[in-house]
């Protein structure tokens, strides 16, 4: 895939995502174009058909309108662009085209992301990667699989890249609403102090079968940047065994 390409399926991807944080669905081209224009006082209006492109990751905004999403939507544009000390942030947020700045990052990132890639798939916990705001950055196959089979996450697009995990605790209502509640605050708690480890219990049960899982959530930091990771370990044998 070329650099161009891989910017462009992040946009889209965090663009969905964002607009599944606002408005509980992807909405139609027509919806976004009309949203965005309302908000949108600096550059010329954007078409539908335009709308519709950004969603279907075939073309992304010129640097003007996508501040504009990237404010209104909470959009995370490490993500999109995989920014780290090889880009200076200064020359990212002046650049008129930031698409020029992934030809400089995403190459030796995207080696370094997959490598990283691998290692989460080895483990058998559920895991998944936060950063600063809480915007999930990268799962495992083990949490992926377990997203898919959730009819509320929507087969996983609720609970990947792109979505803002705290938000998301936040947002949970019903049975589950106590344990998500506990999850957010115990995220927050990692965000405040990042040498605090937070183990959490909690029971999520399915209509065949009652299962327990513990989660740990940790911080990781290197230099300036810093990421939360949380696991979900199994324990339902160790529950019946108490």
């Amino acid at each position: 895939m070329s650099t161009n390409s891989l910017v462009i399926e992040r946009f889209a991807q965090a663009l969905r995502s964002g607009l599944i944080n606002k408005f509980g669905c992807v909405p139609a081209a027509s919806k976004l174009a009309i949203e965005f224009n309302l908000r949108n006082t600096d550059t010329n209006p954007i078409s539908r058909e335009a709308a519709r492109k950004w969603i279907n990751g075939q073309s992304m905004p010129e640097a003007g309108r996508l501040k504009i999403l990237i404010k209104w939507l909470n959009l995370n544009p490490t993500y999109i662009y995989s920014i780290n000390d090889l880009v200076d942030e200064r020359y990212f947020n002046e650049v008129a085209n930031p698409i020029d700045v992934a030809h400089l990052a995403v190459h030796t990132l995207r080696k370094a992301e997959n490598l990283a890639q691998a290692a989460m798939n080895f483990a058998s916990s559920l895991t998944v990667i936060l950063d600063h705001s809480g915007c999930i950055s990268m799962v495992n196959n083990a949490w992926r699989d377990a997203a898919m089979l959730h009819p509320a996450l929507k087969h996983g697009k609720l609970a990947c890249e792109g979505v803002n995990y705290l938000q998301l605790c936040d947002r949970v209502r019903g049975p589950e609403a106590k344990n998500a509640a506990k999850m957010a605050e115990s995220i927050r708690e990692v965000m405040r102090d990042n040498a605090k480890i937070c183990h959490l219990k909690y029971a999520c049960h399915s209509k065949n079968e009652r299962r327990w899982f513990l989660a740990k959530l940790s911080a990781f930091s290197d230099l300036s940047d810093v990421c939360f990771i949380i696991t979900h370990e199994p324990i339902t044998e160790s529950v019946f065994n108490q």
